[in-house]
């Protein structure tokens, strides 16, 4: 069997590398499809003689695959539609429409390895677990989850070769890496925090692949690759420091040893264990700080951080040179112009390479979501097709001084790389939204992935051309 899994961002999804690996073995193939990258979508699904075609998606992106999903339906009516990702999982009922016939909740491999088999053998699949699946008459089996797999080092290495395809995702010199999946933190504006409940009972939620396993995943893929730089994408990569990262980078150092970046939290953090990131490599982070209120950070957001902590971590990172970038989000339920000031202060105050700033989106599955909707500060009659694509652009969360709070986000990373523009910053957020404010925000943004990432300038341009859509809400 043939799956094309079809994707708007040009970029590696780990997840679908996964399920390529995962159902190679057991025979059936994997091809990735980036639509901004071919000319003409329907003759290389024919080309290919596609069986399956697959959508990961998160909320706001989901709009996009189900646009695309109804036009291969229109032209190939026997492929099987298959939709994963959090979208999918948090609101499984979008396999009652006509454009999705399968939906995947949760981790993929199983449920998407019997799919495969069941559909080359011609046999029913409908009661695959961690399915929800539609017949032909269109009526809807809603399958239970199944137990969380605590082995993973069961899977075969990640297939990256489906993108090779793609020049300019090939030659890039930078790949990411997980080395598990789930994150033990609740905060309030993640994913995480409904997938636990999804999944209570099944199995332990947070778990990692052995460090063997990682070091040899990627001594595989070097062997094959050439790389510069390399990024630990974990949720929270120095979970448990002492007892597994810090094994994790003494072989790194021994087997790997080129540079990387990675995500971290402040409280996790000590001098002993940031300098035993440096001495291995990492010459860049992602830390959330998120808000500079204190109240908006514990109480709202659910991160449990003190300014103090924030304050002493980015301290220990600029002594021993690795690049912070900083990440915030405005807008939440009790946010004020006040307090989002206080952010922008507070990140000029700590001085990161680059202040990543969204707005608030209550996500499904989040616990900002049940306190906007208890609130009352989503529109009459909100419906989840109503999100942004882009969490960088607009919020549907109704919230005081709603303009200038977008605008600040909007000048949010400049400001703070330039503290002396604070005060025309304050009178320029008062303006109407306009154009040059998306302008220079996107424009910083470019900045600061080439910045942090390392990427060299013509892999930067080489992406970019394939990212027109990156902002907008559709690209049909």
């Amino acid at each position: 069997m043939r799956i094309a899994y079809i994707q708007k961002d040009p970029f590696v999804n780990m997840g679908v590398t996964a399920l390529a690996a995962y159902c190679a073995e057991h025979g059936h193939e994997s091809h990735v499809i980036i639509e901004n990258a071919e000319r003409d979508l329907k003759r290389t699904l024919r080309r290919l003689d596609i069986d399956v075609v697959g959508f990961s998606v998160t909320t706001g992106l989901h709009l996009w695959a189900l646009a695309v999903a109804s036009k291969v339906k229109r032209w190939f009516p026997n492929v099987v539609t298959v939709f994963g990702g959090m979208h999918a999982t948090f609101y499984p009922e979008m396999v009652e429409g006509e454009a999705c016939d399968v939906v995947c909740r949760g981790d993929g491999e199983e449920g998407m390895r019997e799919l495969m088999d069941a559909l080359e053998a011609g046999e029913d699949y409908t009661g695959i677990k961690n399915l929800w699946v539609k017949d032909t008459a269109g009526n809807v089996y809603r399958n239970p989850m199944r137990p969380l797999e605590q082995n993973l080092d069961k899977y075969p290495f990640p297939d990256r070769s489906i993108y090779d395809k793609y020049s300019f995702v090939k030659n890039q010199k930078i790949e990411g890496f997980i080395t598990g999946r789930g994150c033990p933190d609740n905060c309030s504006f993640c994913f995480h925090v409904g997938l636990k409940k999804i999944m209570k009972g099944l199995g332990t939620y947070s778990r990692r692949k052995s460090v063997e396993y990682v070091i040899s995943e990627i001594e595989h893929f070097l062997a094959r690759y050439p790389l510069r730089r390399l990024v630990f994408r974990d949720d929270t990569f120095v979970v448990d420091y002492d007892e597994y990262v810090k094994p994790l980078m003494k072989l790194y150092r021994e087997r790997i040893g080129l540079p990387f970046s990675c995500l971290v939290r402040a409280d996790y953090m000590s001098e002993d264990s940031i300098r035993d990131l440096a001495e291995s490599g990492c010459f860049a982070v992602k830390m959330g700080v998120e808000s500079g209120n204190e109240y908006m950070r514990n109480k709202i957001m659910h991160k449990h951080l003190s300014n103090a902590e924030i304050l002493e971590t980015m301290r220990l990172f600029h002594k021993y040179g690795i690049m912070v970038q900083t990440s915030n989000i405005l807008g939440s339920p009790g946010e004020t112009l006040d307090s989002a000031w206080e952010t922008l202060e507070f990140n000029a105050q700590l001085k990161p390479e680059h202040a990543w700033c969204s707005l608030i989106q209550p996500y499904p599955g989040t616990t900002i979501q049940d306190l906007v909707m208890k609130e009352g500060m989503l529109p009459p009659g909100f419906d989840p097709d109503e999100f942004e694509q882009s969490y960088f652009m607009a919020t549907p969360v109704d919230i005081e001084n709603k303009r200038e709070i977008s605008n600040l986000q909007k000048l949010f990373p400049i400001a703070v790389r330039y503290p002396a523009l604070l005060p025309l910053v304050k009178e320029a957020i008062k303006l109407p939204p306009n154009r040059a404010y998306n302008m220079a925000f996107k424009a910083h943004y470019a900045y600061s992935i080439m910045r942090i990432n390392d990427m060299e300038i013509l892999d930067f341009l080489r992406i970019g051309l394939y990212t027109r859509n990156y902002f907008s809400q559709t690209s049909f």
